[in-house]
């Protein structure tokens, strides 16, 4: 190469598209040598590689993300799962095309939605899934629900991933646009033209803990756009959604759209849920028996009839319970006899924390209650005293029977204010228990509620709002807030203003039973340590 010596061949140089060699440099030599300039243009990544980025392998039903993801256990559960299953397939003819699994939290949705997509597989049924996960980011927002399902159904159906793949390379932002948008062109239009050549087509879609999709209108968006593209019935696709009854889903699955599309599955009673779980018990305290490494220090009878009872009775329906009570006493580092103990409050549990899991579920779900004051003494009301109607509820807290549903209804997935009968129903009977443990529920516990309560009980007979109660329930509503309440400075002084001679319950006074006025005497004459001087 001729030698380049002259300041105008290197100002040429400089000016050529390449990058500016020596620009620093005055009156450069260069001698001999090769010059290689290479335009590195960015490829177009193609709809596949598009599609790819915006999928969330977690959510499938068989991503080995999902470590052991909850299945039934076998021979349980077989009612909702035919039922189910013959709604799928068409055994019966169809008259919905969503339908909605729905239950209390820790009812088994999941486990049933998992095994039904298994059953569709080993039964030819062409499934495509999304399992929405609450503390996952990856798949616990609506994002990326339409491209996992268009992911899917290409490995279902090679011929779409043509049309799919074009459609994105055309609309190479069609992720940034509406979830409506996105569900019409990657998944109802190239199903609609799959369905030219194939009238034999067969899809099922499960959606799954949607209520554990962030933001309450995305899940709403999510049901009523699936319902807007399905009420046309032009296309052989079903939807499965498992959820709680959260209060917007209700509303979601409840309007008029859904009227002639929607069947609804409510994990009740009438699926022999108590039934199930006895199986499932008896069946797993079996295996315990024979496998776990201190198997021969358990007797053959063991446990006794009247344990497994308690542990059915406990789960009240919710296969959780007794699935994390299996967990804990089926732990091979430890003896199964004195897990069980401690289950039943037999042992003290020391370090052990047989309920973590069930703990963690209920503090998640108190955790997202705004009024969480005002509805934990509601719960207190209604547990310690046993005082469960909406009207009494009402009236001793000076609200209306519609601002306690209200204040309640974050938590209608553990529990449920029937109007009908004008009482609180909690779906799991293991919820007081926690509320009552401070080690297990922490901010969320009530045990130390009785002097809020007794307090309000003061006020409430200053104001002579408790005449219009029965003289028994307001003796023993006192009587169990008293026993459950501190001696603190400003009770004691709501007590000593209510004498026999200078108070409206003077004449009711006397009527009091002796274990009323022996708590009034222990809160009066009780010291005070400085804590208890707080009011």
């Amino acid at each position: 190469m001729p030698a380049v010596q002259s300041a105008e061949a290197v100002h040429r140089l400089e000016l050529s598209p390449a990058v500016e060699f020596f620009s620093n440099a005055d009156h450069p030599v260069i001698n001999g040598g090769s010059f290689t300039v290479v335009n590195n243009l960015p490829t177009r990544k193609d709809g596949f590689q598009i599609l790819q980025e915006h999928v969330a392998p977690s959510a499938f039903h068989n991503s080995k993300q999902r470590v052991d993801p909850p299945r039934c256990h076998p021979r349980t559960r077989e009612a909702v799962l035919d039922e189910l299953f013959d709604w799928i397939v068409g055994a019966v003819p169809r008259q919905a095309w969503i339908a909605w699994l729905n239950g209390a939290a820790g009812a088994g949705k999941s486990a049933i939605c998992q095994s039904i997509a298994e059953m569709c597989i080993l039964r030819g049924v062409k499934v495509a899934s999304f399992f929405f996960f609450r503390t996952d980011d990856t798949r616990n927002t609506g994002d990326p629900v339409v491209a996992t399902l268009a992911y899917q159904i290409i490995q279902l159906f090679p011929e779409t991933k043509e049309f799919i793949t074009q459609s994105i390379e055309s609309h190479p932002l069609i992720f940034e646009q509406t979830f409506a948008t996105q569900l019409d062109v990657l998944i109802m239009t190239p199903i609609r033209h799959l369905l030219i050549s194939d009238h034999s087509l067969a899809l099922l879609l499960i959606i799954d803990g949607i209520d554990e999709c962030t933001g309450d209108s995305t899940q709403v968006d999510l049901i009523r756009t699936f319902a807007k593209l399905l009420q046309h019935r032009d296309l052989p696709l079903a939807i499965l959604f498992g959820s709680r009854r959260e209060r917007q889903l209700q509303m979601a699955f409840n309007a008029q759209e859904m009227d002639r599309i929607l069947k609804q599955v409510p994990l009740d009673n009438n699926y022999q849920a108590a039934a199930d779980i006895r199986r499932f018990l008896g069946e797993c305290f079996e295996i315990i028996k024979r496998t776990h490494p201190r198997r021969r220090r358990l007797d053959p009878a063991w446990p006794v009839t009247d344990h497994v009872q308690q542990i059915v009775d406990k789960s009240s329906g919710q296969f959780i319970y007794a699935s994390v009570v299996i967990k804990f006493v089926s732990m091979p580092s430890s003896n199964p006899l004195t897990q069980l103990d401690i289950v039943h409050g037999l042992r003290p549990a020391g370090r052990a924390t047989p309920f973590a899991e069930l703990d963690a579920l209920y503090r998640q779900i108190f955790s997202q209650v705004k009024e969480i004051t005002t509805a934990l003494g509601i719960l207190s009301y209604a547990i310690l005293g046993s005082f469960t109607y909406l009207r009494t509820i009402a009236y001793f807290f000076n609200i209306t029977e519609d601002d306690v549903e209200s204040i309640l209804a974050p938590l209608t997935s553990v529990l449920f204010c029937d109007t009908e009968q004008d009482e609180i129903v909690f779906h799991h009977a293991s919820l007081p228990d926690f509320l009552r443990d401070k080690e297990r529920s922490q901010e969320y516990c009530i045990s130390e509620m009785g002097t809020d309560l007794s307090k309000l009980w003061f006020k409430n007979a200053a104001c002579n709002r408790l005449n219009d109660l029965w003289e028994e329930q307001k003796n023993m509503e006192l009587d169990v807030f008293l026993r459950c309440a501190k001696a603190t400075s400003d009770l004691r002084a709501l007590m000593l203003k209510y004498t026999p001679l200078q108070t409206p319950l003077a004449y009711s006074l006397p009527h009091w039973p002796k274990s009323v006025l022996d708590e009034i005497r222990k809160m009066v004459c009780a010291p005070l340590s400085n804590r208890e001087y707080e009011t």
